[in-house]
């Protein structure tokens, strides 16, 4: 039988042949999968330029749709990885101005917040070696057009917390300023050639030369507030012992190693680290300064040992006189700074202005100077004087706290009547927008002293009123000042010395007890009011409505006739419900509303100033109705045998028989464009037409220049029946027509006053 075993097998070379195919057909397959150029690198690619150019449009639409609204968008806003690394390290600017990206690309997530931000109105990519794939995601930014952001990271001092470390060739514990200093009146002071040169202030990092330890170049500080001026060393914590090889007689010396707060000592030339016990035996002491006593138990504690201190080099106290002085004036967005004084021998080099710890400004002459666009928050206003060296002559710092009140309550005034009081920069008095509408920006800051004024004006009696919002007080018997702290909400915590005003509870109940939710939040207070005697001598104008109009005429009142002079004119601004319609130059001018609704309330808002500086000179504002005339009454009129007759715009009669009319047609009548109601009647082969006359009431006008009869004209309003020749508008007349004397008894009564009549206009017989 023949052996076939050889052919089920495989021979040792064909499997080594076998296996060199496969490794290298697995090294392409894993290459193509993970190599610089494989699937999962171009997926990663994609990935993140679908995420990126993502970010990238969403950043666009925010971007021109606050600048289509008018609004910034050169803030900077950053996620919170990368927020202290802004504010710290690459911009001069303060943390409350950083904000978050979410809240405008709503793309970025956790990972992104570590490499995005918008900076100027730009969108960056923030290089970084720490990122993972940075290198490859800032080519990948660069190839769909993203811009890049190189940040190389904080060099030098860095560290002002205490903490023990190397800096500048010497182990030490840096400057603590995390505590116990204000950042807004707190600066570093750098000692160049033996002078004290003033510098940043402690919300930046310090210069790299700030101190020097290995060179006995010691860390200083500046405190000044309202002119008082403190100057600091730190004294960072040390053990010390004599130096015995370099003692001499009358030059005793000290060996002094600086030490964290277990003492031990680490040498920067060689790393060693010698411990506490060790550098005892060596005879080195600790100063009882660096422990603190917290608890006063007499026994040191581990919490207990503080890294140094701050010694005090000298202090300037408080002085009848400061060597530098200015005023301000200010607004929730701007500070001028102004009337700059020194008083000083030396020679001026130069001033500086400074915003939030931000020099924003240099002078060499002391100039007024305006600091505009301020952020929202607390603002500290500095001004500084150097001589020519650098040094500081005089500084003074000044703190303009946001004042955080409680909001007017305007809802117990009439909307339509009542108006927000405001001052333009030239101290124009502004009173054109009612409280229905938004508030305009200038209306109030109780930071800056501008409290919120309002006026309800109504047919010329005026009233102002300020707004007092809650707030506690403090008497200072001393320099005869009193201190104000505003109040949110009802709360009646106070600080210590402090009470809150008895006007700020309302006893609603009358029960003389306080009750809860008797407090209140703030009150309005009437600063003048204009007395109804008082309203013919300030100014008046003469209203009249009709169905779709309102007519102003005449504006009168002593007030106009005392300011309009030849040097000076007077122009009139027209409002109507809030809305600046018209500007007439002339008291006697007749000015109409025009396109109003029938049966509508308006508010008309006349308001006078000076032509030329446009200053406010007085106001008249009344509340005035449209009227709808009475519609036809056809209920005597045969429906069969009437007619509506309708004309459209080129004049072509049309006529619709009312008993086949589901209703009245649409175009019938508009007597607010003249367009009279028209009916006709068709009875025994005779056709009748009628017109309908609405209640009204009327006044013959002429030309105060011509008198003749060819040059009068009749103004009409339309009525209701409670209007009569006693109480209708001045000036005018109800016709007779209107009063249809149904007992005969020659007396008018109300039930016999018309709403209107029916007047043949012609008939056509056969």
């Amino acid at each position: 039988m023949k052996d076939n075993k050889k052919n089920k097998g495989i021979t040792l070379i064909a499997l080594v042949i076998t296996i060199i195919i496969l490794l290298i057909l697995a090294g392409i397959t894993i290459k193509m999968l993970v190599g610089s150029n494989g699937i999962i690198e171009k997926a990663n690619e994609a990935k993140f330029k679908t995420k990126m150019s993502a970010i990238s449009e969403e950043w666009s639409t925010y971007k021109i749709g606050e600048e289509i609204a008018g609004e910034e968008v050169d803030n900077i806003y950053a996620g919170e990885l990368l927020k202290e690394i802004i504010v710290s390290d690459e911009l001069e600017i303060e943390e409350n101005q950083v904000k978050n990206i979410k809240e405008m690309i709503k793309q970025v997530g956790k990972t992104e917040e570590e490499y995005v931000i918008v900076h100027e109105g730009e969108l960056y990519y923030v290089s970084q070696k720490k990122i993972p794939n940075n290198e490859k995601q800032v080519k990948w930014c660069e190839e769909i057009g993203i811009k890049i952001w190189e940040y190389e990271g904080s060099t030098g001092i860095k560290d002002t917390s205490g903490n023990y470390q190397e800096v500048n060739g010497v182990y030490v514990c840096t400057p603590e300023l995390t505590k116990g200093f204000s950042k807004k009146t707190t600066r570093y002071i750098t000692e160049r050639e033996g002078k004290l040169e003033v510098g940043n202030w402690i919300n930046k990092k310090p210069e790299d030369d700030w101190y020097d330890y290995k060179n006995r170049k010691w860390a200083n500080i500046y405190v000044e507030s309202n002119g008082i001026e403190s100057y600091y060393v730190w004294i960072p914590r040390y053990v010390y012992k004599k130096d015995e090889e370099n003692q001499t007689t009358g030059n005793e010396r000290m060996d002094v190693k600086f030490v964290d707060c277990e003492n031990n000592y680490i040498d920067a030339t060689t790393q060693k680290k010698t411990s506490w016990d060790e550098l005892q035996k060596q005879g080195y002491k600790l100063p009882e300064a660096f422990w603190w006593d917290n608890n006063g138990n007499e026994e040191e504690e581990g919490e207990e040992r503080i890294p140094g201190y701050w010694i005090s080099k000298y202090q300037l106290s408080e002085l009848s006189e400061y060597t530098l002085d200015y005023s301000t004036v200010a607004t929730s967005t701007s500070i001028t700074i102004q009337n700059i004084t020194v008083k000083t021998t030396e020679t001026i080099g130069t001033y500086t202005y400074a915003i939030n710890g931000t020099i924003v400004h240099r002078s060499k002459n002391g100039e007024d100077y305006t600091i505009k666009d301020l952020a929202k928050g607390d603002k500290t206003i500095n001004v500084t004087v150097l001589d020519k060296n650098g040094e500081i002559i005089g500084s003074m710092t000044r703190i303009y706290e946001v004042a955080d009140v409680n909001e007017p309550d305007i809802s117990k005034f009439d909307k339509d009547t009542t108006f927000y009081v405001y001052w333009d920069e030239k101290g124009n008095e502004h009173n054109e927008i009612p409280i229905k509408n938004k508030a305009p920006s200038e209306w109030y800051d109780y930071t800056t002293a501008n409290w919120a004024n309002i006026v309800t004006r109504n047919d010329g009696l005026e009233t102002y009123y300020v707004w007092i919002p809650r707030y506690e007080y403090k008497l200072d018997n001393t320099s005869e000042r009193s201190y104000v702290k505003f109040i949110k909400g009802t709360s009646k915590e106070t600080d210590e010395g402090y009470k809150i005003p008895e006007a700020f509870w309302w006893d609603n109940n009358g029960n003389g007890e306080e009750d809860e939710g008797e407090q209140i939040s703030g009150y309005w207070i009437t600063k003048y009011q204009l007395s109804q005697e008082e309203k013919d001598a300030r100014i008046n104008a003469e209203m009249s409505a009709g169905s779709n109009l309102i007519r102003i005429k005449d504006i009168t009142g002593t007030l106009i006739t005392e300011a309009e002079t030849a040097e000076t004119q007077i122009q009139y601004e027209y409002y109507l419900n809030g809305e600046k319609k018209h500007i007439g130059t002339n008291a006697q001018e007749n000015y109409t509303y025009e396109n109003l609704k029938p049966d509508t309330t308006y508010t008309v808002n006349i308001i006078a100033r000076n032509k030329e500086t446009d200053e406010y000179i007085g106001a008249v504002t009344k509340k005035i109705e449209t009227n709808a005339p009475y519609k036809p009454d056809i209920s005597q009129f045969n429906k069969d045998e009437t007619y509506y007759v309708v004309y459209n715009d080129e004049g072509e009669e049309e006529q619709i028989k009312m008993s086949e009319a589901e209703k009245e047609p649409e175009n019938w009548y508009d007597y607010s464009n003249q367009r009279w109601a028209n009916i006709v009647t068709k009875a025994n082969e005779t056709e009748t037409y009628f017109v309908w006359i609405p209640r009204y009431e009327y006044k013959i006008l002429s030309d105060r220049g011509n008198l003749n009869t060819a040059n009068r004209r009749i103004d009409v309003n339309f009525i209701t029946t409670d209007i009569t020749n006693e109480n209708c508008t001045t000036g005018y007349k109800v016709p007779e027509a209107f009063w249809w004397d149904n007992n005969g008894n020659g007396q008018e009564e109300k039930e016999e006053e018309l709403t209107g009549y029916w007047i043949t206009k012609y008939q056509l017989s056969n």
